[in-house]
């Protein structure tokens, strides 16, 4: 499995390219941090990911917002990321577990604001991560999927909800769906993309 390269985590979302790569070349030099993936999205937005021990991070993570100024419209910093995170966003791999017959969704409209209540569901709750997809496919939004017994799921469901309202995320959505048939299952299996090969 791959492995984060420190308990700390941090997303920033910007508006266009240009300021995101002098955001990049800025957090990049301020500390000794592992920029784990950048790149654009949809909407000509830039996403960086980045993580390491928790100072270093929180030092790059406010030198990158200083230089972003208006040009942030979201971010995240996790001193404790849950540590399926990181390899989920990196590998985009759909990993079913066997227990459980109950699946929760979540859908944001960016992904800093899911990653900060994905983070807090797998912290709070004793469920599993099938897929997470940040931006691509998805005209800049983020989804999720969790998996495992419903009290458990909805009790995931409820922590990434009281996540989006804390944080003020305007543009979310999710569903508890208990005794999936086997269908939605066979759905998501090779993950949730329309076309399985991305066509824009």
């Amino acid at each position: 499995m791959m492995q984060s390269p420190g308990p700390a985590l941090a997303m920033l979302l910007l508006g266009e390219v240009p300021p995101g790569l002098r955001v990049l070349d800025a957090l990049a030099k301020e500390a000794e941090v592992e920029v784990l993936q950048t790149g654009t999205i949809h909407c000509g937005r830039y996403l960086i990911l980045f993580g390491g021990e928790v100072g270093p991070v929180e030092r790059s993570w406010r030198r990158a917002l200083d230089i972003a100024g208006s040009h942030v419209l979201d971010e995240v910093l996790l001193p404790h990321a849950e540590a399926r995170l990181t390899p989920a966003i990196r590998t985009g791999v759909v990993r079913w577990p066997s227990a459980g017959d109950t699946l929760g969704v979540l859908q944001a409209a960016t992904p800093p604001a899911l990653i900060r209540a994905v983070d807090a569901a797998l912290k709070g709750a004793l469920v599993d991560l099938v897929e997470l997809r940040v931006g691509d496919g998805l005209g800049g939004k983020a989804i999720a999927s969790l998996w495992g017994e419903t009290h458990d799921v909805e009790a995931a469901i409820d922590l990434a909800r009281a996540s989006f309202e804390k944080a003020g995320a305007q543009d979310f959505s999710t569903a508890v769906i208990p005794r999936a048939d086997p269908a939605v299952r066979e759905a998501l299996g090779s993950g949730s993309r329309f076309f399985r090969e991305f066509r824009g």
